[in-house]
């Protein structure tokens, strides 16, 4: 047994060695670090005097052990995610030393070491790194101070009537009932069931006391408050255009109440814009259609558009309500197609349904429908995300994406380029445009303003600052006037990297925000791992692709994209503390593999190559045999223009273990005071108990920050509310310290911004968070952890919808 045990521990230490050293060598040759090829070569040298039974094996682990230690903290210093790869394996694998197994296999005529030397030579070095895992291990997270305190009107906002509660998209509810001395007594107080399975990504209005949200294929429901008792339901009956998830994709719905005046029908009306590309309004008392508007209810958003697709133009967003206009946008099918619908902004007035104007930005001077037999300028910048209003300026502030194809834009146009990734200031009443703000110059890398821009005041110079602040892709936030679209701060114009080749044109340089930013450059040493071996491979392929920082161009040899399409900040945006000009952030920190290929090398590909592109491409559709997506040679558009199509990648570890090639964390909630550019406080938001290796749930509760798929919400009571971590839980954040003050399980993960009201029955303030039905989009076994089909594990019974106030004892307490 003795000797089994020694010569098996033996072989495997050897293809560890060879693991090492050859992909190593490799490694070094490529420019990177030769710490793998050493340790690989120091491997094999003691596994060839385990086999000569030397003692001389122990002093070569034990300086591997010594050597790997100092490497490590070269590299990565005390922080224990970075650390872990590097020492953990090397630890376990150097107990055998310390066993009897080790000791019996030696000559009995060799000239060990004494014993407490010979356990020292490995238990030394295995202390020091168990001692430096310890320090590394506490909890990390930056606290700079607690920001600035101004005086606020006192005025408290009991309900949340747009779908970032202000017409600017603060998120912040001007209630202090639940604060950071009340939170800790926060229960549940109802649980409501929607009987939708699929995606559930709304966020509640709350009016006069019942709340209005919207399910997956734009069914509307409305509850009360008090009880979660549904009052009313409005299924438009629709089909989703696509099978991608953002084609049954509702957001939010839109509230709108005439004057007092008014005596037409529906006073008070509900607003969805769906996936098919209507506006609908209904009665917000009983939720049938208001036949006022529209054709019976309803207005098609088609007209005007041209002939394409379903799945190339819908909305999942709500509209924006600007006075009596309802301001809506639309989503064009992303990525690398030409000749797509328009990205126009348009106008309907909110009790006829009739157009009060468009913003095509390839035919300014039209403010109305296109001429007869024409359509709105195909293919320009659109506007998929939620648009902020400010009323006093009667300004609408549109975040666009980027003009397709999104990754390759030498066939773009002028005024593609021009409003492309921007945010541009229109007048709500006549459509004209008044200021344009773009966070990309030639943007090719996806990087849409992807987020609602929020308007909140600041001080700079003792002034009081109308601003309004856009979260990018890129981690960065840019704070502007926004009367005029100048910088609070001065903006800088810096050098990015350039790319002669391809037949592409680049901007010399790009915008920089002196805020805080969340796009840390990512360096070899960066990559991750469970073991030094899978480490090594993300450090080659990370050697392999061009990358030279943020705005480093797509290549055909592959580049990596830092961060990636992901961001950065996405839909949910930010919210603020507006009463002292706080902005909680809750940004992404995920990096892409970029690859162009041709539509030569897709086409060669075969079914390869659709199944790259993925099936939801607008040059694939889905074959009736089992060999999956395809190139379809029927496609009506020409696609002889699209040099290049992009293929993004998660960058995810080869090895198939299901974690990133980059180190934690992977997303962080922030506080920035934006009166003086200061970060008050950072750390990872979420952990990693439902998350792990191979798609294990580890059950671990350490931060290591999960992808976040909403926004946070701030109230006046202190504190920053999250619940579309990847970890089950809704959390309350202290807005000054960063502590997390209450949190709780949630039935799966939250995919929606929270909201907070106070219900007129009762005078409870309550926080609302939706959940979707956990098993709707990646079931598994909860023993073996297979994935299922979806439909094994469905209860039925729909998404989540679940308020939360304060219990008795907090009650008074907060009193």
């Amino acid at each position: 047994m003795r000797s089994l045990v020694h010569w098996v521990y033996t072989v495997f230490l050897i293809l560890i060695g060879l693991l090492l050293s050859v992909p190593g060598g490799y490694l070094a040759y490529l420019g990177g670090s030769v710490y793998y090829l050493l340790a690989g070569l120091a491997t094999l040298g003691c596994a060839f005097f385990l086999i000569r039974r030397s003692v001389k094996a122990i002093w070569i682990y034990g300086a591997i052990l010594a050597l790997t230690l100092v490497w490590s903290l070269f590299e990565a210093q005390l922080d224990f995610f970075a650390l872990l790869p590097r020492l953990a394996a090397w630890l376990v694998l150097g107990l055998y030393f310390l066993t009897p197994w080790y000791r019996q296999s030696l000559k009995p005529v060799s000239d060990p070491a004494p014993k407490p030397l010979n356990r020292w030579i490995i238990g030394g070095p295995t202390l020091a790194a168990l001692a430096v895992l310890a320090v590394a291990a506490l909890p990390e997270y930056t606290q700079n101070g607690s920001g600035t305190v101004r005086e606020i009107d006192e005025t408290l906002a009991s309900d949340w009537e747009h779908y970032g509660n202000t017409p600017g998209g603060t998120r912040f509810a001007a209630i202090d009932q639940i604060n950071t001395d009340s939170v800790s007594g926060l229960k549940e107080i109802w649980r409501y069931r929607t009987g939708l399975e699929e995606d559930f990504k709304a966020t509640p209005l709350a009016i006069d006391g019942t709340l209005y949200l919207c399910g997956a294929a734009n069914v509307v429901i409305a509850l009360d408050g008090e009880t979660g008792e549904e009052i009313w339901r409005h299924d438009p009956g629709l089909t989703p255009p696509d099978t991608h998830q953002y084609a049954i994709t509702c957001r939010g719905v839109a509230y709108h109440e005439a004057a007092e005046d008014y005596d037409g029908e529906c006073s008070a009306r509900i607003l969805t814009a769906t996936i098919d590309a209507s506006l609908i309004a209904l009665d917000a008392q009983t939720g049938e259609l208001c036949e006022d508007f529209g054709e019976g209810g309803i207005v098609d958003l088609r007209v005007g558009i041209g002939e394409h697709l379903p799945k190339e133009y819908y909305h999942t967003s709500p509209p924006t309500v600007a006075g009596n206009n309802l301001i809506v946008g639309g989503l064009v099918l992303d990525n690398q197609k030409l000749g797509l619908p328009s990205g126009v902004i348009r106008a309907f007035d909110a009790f006829t349904g009739e157009l009060a104007w468009a913003f095509d930005v390839g035919n300014p001077g039209n403010r109305g429908l296109p001429a007869e037999g024409e359509t709105y300028t195909p293919g320009t910048p659109n506007v998929w995300s939620i648009m902020s209003y400010d009323p006093e300026l009667d300004l609408v502030y549109a975040p666009t994406g980027n003009a397709n194809p999104d990754y390759f834009g030498g066939a773009r146009r002028e005024f593609d380029d021009r409003y492309s990734s921007a945010v541009i200031a229109i007048d709500a009443s006549t459509g004209e445009e008044r200021w344009t703000y773009q966070t990309v110059k030639h943007d090719i890398w996806d990087y849409d303003v992807p987020a609602q821009p929020v308007l909140v005041d600041v001080e700079r110079d003792g002034e009081r600052v109308p601003s309004i602040v856009i979260p990018t892709k890129m981690g960065e936030l840019f704070l502007l006037d926004r009367r005029d679209g100048t910088p609070v701060y001065p903006i800088e114009e810096r050098p990015v990297p350039q790319s002669p080749e391809l037949g592409e044109y680049l901007s010399e340089t790009q915008p920089f925000s002196p805020l805080p930013n969340f796009h840390p450059y990512r360096h070899e040493a960066d990559m991750w791992g469970l073991t030094p071996i899978d480490q090594m491979v993300c450090r080659i392929e990370y050697r392999m692709m061009r990358y030279e920082g943020m705005y480093t161009p797509p290549t055909t040899g592959g580049t990596l994209i830092a961060p990636g399409n992901f961001g950065g900040f996405n839909w949910g945006s930010v919210s603020v503390d507006a009463d002292n000009g706080l902005l909680v952030a809750a940004p992404m920190l995920l990096t892409h593999r970029l690859l162009l290929v041709t539509p030569e090398q897709v086409a060669e590909a075969g079914p390869l190559g659709g199944r790259l592109l993925g099936e939801e491409h607008p040059a694939v559709r889905m074959t009736p045999d089992a060999e999956g997506p395809s190139v379809d040679p029927d496609d009506p558009y020409n696609y002889e223009q699209v040099r290049y199509y992009g293929l993004p990648m998660p960058f995810m570890s080869r090895l198939g273990t299901a974690i990133p090639c980059f180190e934690p964390p992977w997303s962080r909630i922030a506080v920035i005071d934006l009166n003086t550019k200061e970060l008050l406080w950072s750390r990872p938001a979420g952990n990693m108990r439902d998350a792990g290796p191979f798609n294990m749930r580890s059950g671990l509760p350490i931060d290591v920050g999960t992808a976040v798929r909403a926004g946070t919400m701030t109230t006046r009571g202190g504190l920053a509310f999250l619940s579309s971590t990847m970890d089950r839980t809704v959390r309350a954040y202290d807005v000054r310290t960063g502590d997390v003050r209450w949190s709780a399980d949630l039935p799966g993960n939250g995919q929606s911004t929270p909201m907070s009201f106070v219900s007129p029955q009762s005078g409870r303030q309550m926080i609302v968070v939706t959940v979707p039905n956990p098993s709707w989009r990646y079931p598994r076994d909860p023993v073996t952890n297979e994935y299922l089909d979806s439909q094994s594990v469905r209860d039925g019974q729909g998404g989540y919808v679940i308020a939360y106030a304060l219990g008795d004892d907090a009650d008074t307490a907060a009193e």
